[in-house]
């Protein structure tokens, strides 16, 4: 009976050392690890507030600044520059500007 329940943890051993491989590569760590657009611009250890948010879209020539809604690191802007309105995907967490379209004459 010993030799059957030997046997038996020994295969549990093996299956799970052999599937061990697969859930490693799901970690997304592999050939492209560290090469995408996100990891050179690393996450802020605290992510902007409010105010700091209109600061940096301010810094960057805007007026008329008004904030939508917080969404897991961005945030809709409206905000005026050179005549235009703009709606801006501000990432509050990096202090980017990822996504710009101009809406209307200001």
């Amino acid at each position: 009976m010993t030799k059957s329940i030997v046997i038996a943890v020994a295969a549990l051993l093996l299956g799970a050392t052999v599937s061990a491989p697969v859930q490693a590569q799901s970690v997304g760590f592999g050939i492209f690890y560290g090469d995408e657009e996100s990891d050179f611009f690393p996450r802020r250890l605290t992510c902007m507030g409010d105010y700091q948010i209109r600061q940096a879209v301010a810094s960057r020539g805007y007026t008329d600044i008004y904030l939508n809604v917080l969404n897991e690191g961005h945030v809709e802007v409206r905000a005026t520059r050179d005549g235009w309105v703009y709606l801006l995907d501000f990432n509050y967490c990096t202090g980017r500007i990822e996504g710009r379209k101009q809406l209307r004459p200001a």
